[in-house]
């Protein structure tokens, strides 16, 4: 699911549309995004293998790797940021520049303090900030969950998503407070999986059943809504305006900085349902597809850093962000993109620079 997730997150930076490729990625324009699906992976993993799994081991052991794997990646944020920022000042007057770059270099001082305190991420891989800041504050939930506080977790999270709306930062400074319900609430069952497991398997199978396919069915049915809400103004004339207005009319309820309930109730439902059909054809998948996307979801924060050099590259020296008219050119070019991701990997092409 990771590698997939990637995968859609790095055609989605491309933003070469219609590609044919739209039905895997909604265009990153959907209710709900891989990038919630990615958090959610990323937390659930954490909470396995750093939480579960070392419960009999002294807690310095995971919270000395939270802390480490916390500094590698604000360190990779700060080191991308600052070559971006001082590569794009030699394309300023490009359209394919991803909007944002700082230019203000009479004040070099602030760019270094904004930098430093991740106020400014220039890029496109800019939610190392938001993985920096979770792992650092990883081990102090962990420690409570150690404790059986878990739902001091709950509750300290939830207070924190609350927050957002009194934010004296700007909304997309303002993320992880939204954001960081996904990764913690993630790394909470993450933490519980066994016991989680062993609750879901006592169910009985008819009864499984019935959740599952009640689950998928409303995934399905939503993502539909989702895709015909979003798009549908395409269909043009009176049909095409209406459900336009439709969709205006609801987006706040799934506004991707704020992160509402809306939003995050949606992501349960497609994340898990989505979880039950790789679980179920796991076998079928990973043959048919598995050699290209395990390798991917492996080495995800090396993924994640070669997709922005591709994305930032391609955009100005191929093609400008929107794509072609010719759906042809935008499949060749977004395929060629992830080709290029997946030889990096299986050739480890600068694996002892850029983290794993």
């Amino acid at each position: 699911m990771r590698g997939y997730f990637l995968a859609v997150i790095l055609l989605n930076h491309l933003q070469y549309y219609p590609s044919g490729l739209d039905i895997f990625t909604g265009r990153g324009a959907l209710y709900v995004s891989t990038a919630e699906g990615f958090f959610a992976v990323s937390g659930i993993v954490l909470g396995i293998i750093r939480g579960r799994k070392l419960i009999e081991a002294p807690f310095r052991k995971a919270a000395v790797f939270l802390f480490k794997r916390s500094f590698q990646l604000y360190l990779t944020s700060i080191v991308l940021t600052i070559l971006f920022t001082l590569f794009g000042q030699l394309f300023l007057n490009s359209e394919g520049l991803k909007y944002g770059i700082f230019t203000n270099w009479s004040n070099i001082w602030d760019l270094l303090w904004k930098t430093f305190t991740l106020q400014y991420t220039y890029g496109w891989a800019d939610f190392l900030r938001f993985y920096a800041i979770f792992l650092f504050f990883a081990p102090a939930a962990l420690w409570l969950l150690r404790k059986g506080y878990g739902y001091l977790v709950v509750a300290i999270s939830l207070t924190i998503w609350c927050l957002f709306p009194i934010s004296p930062l700007p909304p997309e400074l303002s993320q992880p407070i939204s954001w960081q319900v996904i990764f913690f609430g993630s790394f909470i069952i993450g933490f519980y999986w066994p016991v989680l497991v062993e609750y879901w398997n006592k169910i009985a199978v008819k009864t499984r059943k019935v959740i599952s396919v009640a689950l998928v069915s409303t995934a399905v049915i939503t993502m539909f809504a989702s895709v015909l809400l979003v798009f549908g103004h395409e269909i043009g004339g009176s049909i095409g305006t209406q459900i336009n207005s439709i969709h205006h009319l609801i987006e706040l309820s799934f506004n991707k900085d704020r992160m509402p309930i809306a939003r995050i109730l949606l992501g349960i439902v497609w994340f898990w349902a989505i979880f039950l059909v790789c679980r179920k054809y796991e076998g079928a998948i990973a043959k048919r597809v598995g050699w290209f996307f395990l390798p991917l979801g492996e080495n995800s924060l090396y993924v994640y850093t070669i997709q922005s050099f591709i994305v930032f590259f391609a955009h100005l020296f191929i093609l400008q962000p929107g794509g072609s008219d010719l759906i042809l050119v935008n499949f060749i070019i977004s395929l060629a993109a992830l080709t290029l991701v997946w030889f990096a990997v299986r050739t480890k092409f600068l694996m002892k620079i850029i983290p794993r």
